[in-house]
């Protein structure tokens, strides 16, 4: 029988049962046929009974229905998170400099072309090792050889001038104060250009500059979650993920033109390094508590 139709009946049938036998507790005498005691401890212990199955009862339906978690689509509990990014900018004092030379020649014999600029580019790196750069600091970056033509407006056509060779050389110092030096030495020895002057980072340097610089990024980011967290009303927990999203560093260039007295001049040429830009950033995502 239903539980609701079962205590329908029962309540009715113990409050009629009671009230009657109260009503005739002053007129029943004690005998044979007197049963109204009985009947009072019987509802008693029935009342005692139905509050036990009322109680069970609503404890089954507790059972019934548990606490719900939400979960997604993979089945574990959905986690509330805030992702938030962590960015940092340095200026870092380079430890290197790369200096790329040129040697270049012009001739209307291609053969010619490339035998003076041999010659010469031999001049600059002997010139190189007689200042100190020792020659597995120096090496050669790009070598061409090419004609050339020019408009005559006379034969209305593109003409031959000769044959360039270009010899670019590039020379790394760990002491950037030497670059003036190298450039006045090679310019002096015969090399016509300086392509380019780029102040930066060692391996070994940028390695400690990376973990600074993200350490310093994640610090940020922590920063500014808790921050967003506070004007919530919320606290962060643990860490949910995380991943790096960037590093990088510009080297420095600067520029240098060669000039036609440079040969003779006496005073050492200045270049000096300008600090180098350092970015590192992150996303982090917080358990949110």
């Amino acid at each position: 029988m239903p539980k609701g139709i079962f205590f329908k009946l029962l309540f009715p049938y113990l409050f009629n049962t009671l009230g009657v036998c109260f009503m005739k507790k002053d007129s029943c005498e004690c005998g044979d046929e007197c049963n109204c005691g009985q009947k009072f401890w019987f509802v008693v212990v029935a009342i005692i009974l139905v509050g036990i199955l009322v109680a069970v009862s609503f404890n089954a339906g507790l059972s019934a229905n548990p606490a719900q978690v939400i979960v997604g689509a993979d089945g574990k509990p959905e986690v509330k998170t805030m992702s938030v990014s962590g960015a940092v900018t340095k200026y870092v004092t380079p430890d290197k400099v790369d200096i790329v030379l040129s040697v270049e020649t012009l001739d209307k014999s291609a053969q010619v072309s490339q035998s003076d600029n041999a010659v010469i580019a031999d001049k600059v790196r002997k010139a190189l090792s007689g200042i100190g750069v020792i020659s597995s600091d120096v090496k050669t970056v790009s070598y061409s050889v090419n004609e050339e033509f020019e408009w005559n407006d006379l034969l209305k056509k593109s003409v031959s001038t000769g044959y360039r060779t270009v010899n670019q050389i590039q020379v790394t110092l760990s002491d950037t104060a030497k670059a003036g030096i190298v450039v006045d030495a090679a310019v002096q020895a015969g090399a016509n250009r300086v392509s380019s002057i780029a102040f930066g980072l060692s391996k070994e340097k940028e390695l400690d500059v990376r973990k600074t610089a993200l350490n310093e990024a994640s610090t940020t980011a922590k920063s500014k979650a808790e921050s967003i967290a506070s004007g919530l009303g919320v606290k962060i927990g643990k860490v949910y993920s995380v991943s790096e999203s960037n590093f990088n560093y510009t080297p420095n260039y600067s520029n240098y033109a060669v000039a036609k007295d440079s040969a003779g001049s006496s005073a050492p040429t200045p270049i000096s390094a300008g600090d180098v830009e350092v970015t590192a950033s992150v996303s982090v995502s917080f358990e949110l508590n």
